[in-house]
C-alpha cells in the first residue's frame, strides 16, 4: 500500500469515527430546519461531502459535533438566502409572545402538531429550537454554531418557547380565514 492509499484510508476512518456517528442527529436537524425529507436528506449528504473535503479543519475529534452542525446550518442559509423572504424576526406579532392561557402539556400534543408549529416558527427562533432539543446542544454551543452572542440564544430560545406554545394553542388551519 502506497503512502497516499495509507493517507486516504486514514482519512476516511477519522471522518466515520469523527463525524458520521453524528449523522443521525445531523438528519433529525435537517429534517426540522427544512420540513422536507427529500431537502433534508440533500443538506444532509452536502453537509457530510463539505466536512469530509475540509476534515483538516476539524482540530480535535471532541469538537467534531459543534463543527459538523455549523457545515449543515452554514449550508442550509445558503439554500434559504436564494428562496423568497419570509417573515422575520422583526414582524413577529408581539401579542404571540406574551403568556397566555394554559397549554395541554407537549406530551399528551400529536407529534404531527408540534412538528408542523416548529416548521411554521421564523428561522431565527426555529434553529436555536432545533438545535437545543433536537441536537442537545448547550446553549454555549449554540451560540458557537449560530455565531450569536449568549444572551441572544438565550432569549431566541425563551421567544421559540413562547411562539411555538402559541401555535400549539392556536394552529394556523384554524386561524385562516375561509375564501
Amino acid at each position: 500500500m502506497s503512502p497516499q492509499e495509507q493517507t486516504t484510508r486514514d482519512r476516511i476512518r477519522r471522518f466515520e469515527t469523527d463525524v458520521l456517528v453524528h449523522l443521525d442527529d445531523l438528519y433529525r436537524a435537517a429534517l426540522r430546519l427544512t420540513g422536507n425529507a427529500a431537502e433534508a436528506e440533500d443538506l444532509t449528504q452536502d453537509t457530510c461531502l463539505r466536512a469530509f473535503e475540509r476534515l483538516d479543519q476539524l482540530r480535535s475529534p471532541g469538537a467534531a459535533r459543534v463543527w459538523a452542525f455549523t457545515i449543515l446550518r452554514s449550508i442550509f442559509l445558503r439554500r434559504i438566502e436564494r428562496q423568497p423572504r419570509t417573515t422575520g424576526v422583526d414582524i413577529i406579532d408581539s401579542s404571540l409572545l406574551e403568556a397566555g392561557e394554559a397549554l395541554r402539556p407537549i406530551q399528551e400534543t400529536p407529534f404531527g402538531e408540534v412538528r408542523e408549529a416548529l416548521r411554521r416558527l421564523p428561522l431565527p427562533y426555529r434553529e436555536p429550537l432545533v438545535l437545543a432539543h433536537v441536537g442537545g446542544f448547550s446553549y454555549k454551543e449554540i451560540s458557537e454554531i449560530l455565531a450569536i452572542p449568549l444572551g441572544t440564544v438565550m432569549s431566541r430560545l425563551f421567544r421559540a418557547r413562547r411562539l411555538l406554545r402559541s401555535e400549539l394553542r392556536e394552529p394556523a388551519w384554524r386561524t385562516r380565514s375561509t375564501p
